[in-house]
């Protein structure tokens, strides 16, 4: 069975728990219980730390950095105008543009409100 594939995440995580245990003084296999890991994790993540961030991590490294230092920059976003679309509790649906006002909006639904399904409106 294949190991499952590690992400920046793990990569990240096993750097400051390797950190942790040269300055922890405790031999491997105490620090192994203490973490819950085997021996064989161990040493394979001390393998993996030394070798450095794998090249198909360093793009997700550097856009996380570009992220957290506050100078990302975002795609230019434009929203399309669509209509209002209100359906009410009697089955009514009302769609009207965006530039309705409100006094008209309130007319549009107090009369399509009113209305029972099935029935054309009085005129």
């Amino acid at each position: 069975m294949a190991r499952p594939r590690s992400n920046l995440d793990d990569f990240l995580d096993w750097q400051a728990r390797l950190e942790s245990y040269k300055a922890s003084g405790l031999d491997v296999d105490s620090f192994c219980l203490q973490e819950g890991v085997s021996r064989s994790t161990f040493y394979r993540w001390v393998k993996d730390v030394k070798n450095g961030i794998p090249p198909d991590m360093l793009m997700e490294e550097a856009d996380r950095k570009h992220v957290e230092s506050g100078e990302a920059k975002f795609l230019p976003v434009s929203i399309k105008p669509s209509p209002i679309e209100l359906q009410l509790p009697n089955g009514g649906v009302v769609r009207l543009p965006l530039s309705v006002g409100q006094a008209v909006l309130v007319e549009v639904i107090k009369t399509v409100g009113a209305l029972r399904p099935g029935k054309e409106p009085k005129s």
